[in-house]
């Protein structure tokens, strides 16, 4: 498991001194600088010079003194990681939410460095810098390790603490955290600070890390950031859109901005390690970031953490450890190495894939398996298309859409089109059912249309896909068949915005139960899971997506072949 063991007693603890928070941000603040003064105090003497403003009334609080307790019964790196982690639950769903408030794990901010490390980045003699740096969850354990080599070479405390001083520094917009970070760095330090009487002054800047203006010639050398992960608000990205417009394209999530802008502030030559979501792998949102990524850095590895409850706490994205070297002129890409985290909490190389520069979808191997499948796709050429169909989002986003809905089919009045709504819910490999109680107990499955004709209505052929699917179900790619007779007695359907419809062309010669059953193989789902990272089913993925020869595959169905087998045969996997 990622996180720290101790989550379940975490939350109980956290949960009952939110009780002493909710009344403001500024109560959370306090609260928050409370515990840090009570946890010095007790087991840091030499840093608790005075108790923060306001506080008086919280010293003595028997929940607070037990959470401390708590806290100084944890490793440090853990403890430093659940006090942040508690701010970040006490300021509110809306504050943590805006301001992306989920803080980077101890064990794998260890793999990222570990990572840096590994690709030659110095722990002695260069600069390491986090754009985004939180709770310190990158900066102390770097300076933890720093000092310990540095005593190592024989540096007396003094310029141990003065080493470290000038070769980290960090950026981060919450001014409580940046004190927290400060703290935690003298706490990491303390045998140190403690016989010395030096207190550093650590370069960590308030502000807002893609703004930051960076000296190229005090450039650091390496980077380590976990980005805030969230969706920019049209005002947010016209904000932003003149110094990131080779990667803004349509709604940016600011993750991928933070990208870009690691890439800009390190030194050539220097090296980035990112903790992020793996949505920028695929999808056509990040296609100009790819594109960036690969022209002006070597991306050098990649590590896939399938398992999102164990990663991170409130997040349910699937998660990605990224090193890139930023690209000296005279440097050629390379293969890009791909380790997958086991279930036995160890990463496993997979082999080596190597990235498309043309904003395409990165094709990234989960097993080794899918290693030696992806290096077979390279000469698989066949795609949706060339079996006469080709994808479209449903039409229907239910909380905008104010055309008249019925939970059943109404008598129809003189010029009024009635069809019916397909939902998600209605969509399993096992078959499609129009109306299906899939978790939801709905109350609308028919909409009124203009005519029959209508744009939003599909009336042709098609096959129908559920768009948010995870890492997690054995199947990504979950689609049926429309029953031909069902959608030619309703006149055709409109689809919701969650599902995604591969709809036939007036040519085509496959009919929508055998693309149904091609989509749901296993070959196909291996080969979807290793080029998608988000949890959408992407119109850019499905057409991007390697598909066998359609007459080998013709050829086997009519040959009585059963699908799967079908399949592996006509991709020549036997």
């Amino acid at each position: 498991m990622v996180l720290p063991t101790s989550l379940l007693k975490f939350y109980p603890v956290v949960r009952s001194l939110g009780r002493e928070a909710v009344a403001s941000l500024d109560d959370a603040k306090r609260l928050a600088k409370t515990v840090l003064f009570l946890w010095q105090k007790s087991a840091f003497p030499h840093l608790a010079i005075r108790a923060p403003y306001g506080s008086s009334d919280l010293l003595s609080v028997e929940r607070i003194q037990k959470f401390v307790s708590w806290l100084e019964g944890q490793p440090f790196e853990e403890a430093a990681y659940w006090l942040a982690s508690a701010y970040a639950y006490w300021v509110g769903d809306e504050v943590r939410s805006k301001q992306a408030l989920y803080f980077t794990p101890p064990k794998l901010a260890d793999r990222v460095i570990d990572n840096l490390v590994g690709r030659g980045a110095s722990l002695t003699s260069q600069h390491w810098h986090d754009p985004a740096c939180g709770g310190a969850a990158f900066l102390v354990p770097i300076a933890q390790r720093m000092s310990c080599e540095l005593t190592a070479q024989g540096f007396p405390p003094r310029k141990v603490l003065q080493h470290v001083e000038k070769h980290i520094s960090g950026n981060d917009l919450d001014d409580t955290l940046l004190e927290i970070s400060r703290q935690f760095l003298l706490m990491a330090l303390y045998r140190y600070v403690k016989e010395t009487n030096y207190l550093p002054e650590f370069k960590l800047e308030k502000g807002d890390g893609l703004l930051s203006s960076h000296d190229p010639l005090a450039a650091p050398d390496v980077v380590a950031c976990n980005p805030p992960y969230r969706k920019l608000s049209a005002a947010e990205t016209e904000k932003y859109q003149f110094l990131f417009q080779d990667v803004i394209r349509n709604q940016p999530n600011i993750y991928g901005l933070f990208i870009r802008k690691t890439i800009d502030i390190v030194k050539p030559g220097g090296l980035v390690g990112l903790l992020t979501p793996t949505s920028f792998l695929s999808g056509a949102s990040f296609s100009k970031l790819r594109r960036v990524i690969t022209t002006e850095s070597q991306p050098l590895q990649i590590d896939i953490l399938n398992d999102r409850s164990t990663t991170f706490i409130a997040v349910q994205q699937q998660t990605a450890i990224t090193v890139l070297r930023s690209r000296k002129a005279a440097q050629r890409p390379t293969g890009t190495e791909i380790f997958v985290l086991t279930d036995a909490c160890e990463f496993a190389t997979v082999g080596t894939s190597v990235l498309p520069n043309n904003g395409a979808s990165w094709p990234i191997p989960r097993t080794v398996e899918d290693a030696d499948l992806l290096l077979r796709a390279k000469g698989w050429k066949h795609r949706i298309s060339d079996y006469g169909y080709f994808p479209r989002i449903g039409h229907l986003v239910a909380y905008r859409d104010d055309r008249p809905r019925f939970e059943k089919r109404p008598k129809l009045k003189d010029q009024t089109c009635i069809v019916p709504i397909v939902w998600a819910g209605d969509i399993a490999v096992s078959g499609f059912e129009h109306g299906r109680q899939h978790k939801l107990d709905r109350t609308d499955f028919y909409v009124e249309v203009s005519k029959p004709d209508h744009s939003s209505v599909i009336s042709a052929p098609a096959v129908l896909l559920q768009r948010l699917t995870s890492s997690d179900q054995a199947h990504r790619l979950i689609a049926c068949a429309v029953p031909r007779t069902w959608q030619a007695i309703e006149g055709g359907f409109v689809a919701e915005n969650h599902v995604l419809a591969l709809i036939a062309n007036q040519d085509s010669v496959w009919s929508p139960e055998l693309i149904a059953s091609l989509v749901n193989s296993e070959v196909v789902n291996r080969l979807y899971r290793a080029i998608s990272g988000a949890t959408n089913v992407a119109v850019s993925e499905i057409n991007q997506m390697p598909l066998p020869d359609p007459e080998k595959l013709m050829t086997a169905i009519l040959n009585k072949v059963d699908i799967e087998k079908a399949v592996r045969m006509a991709f020549g996997l036997g």
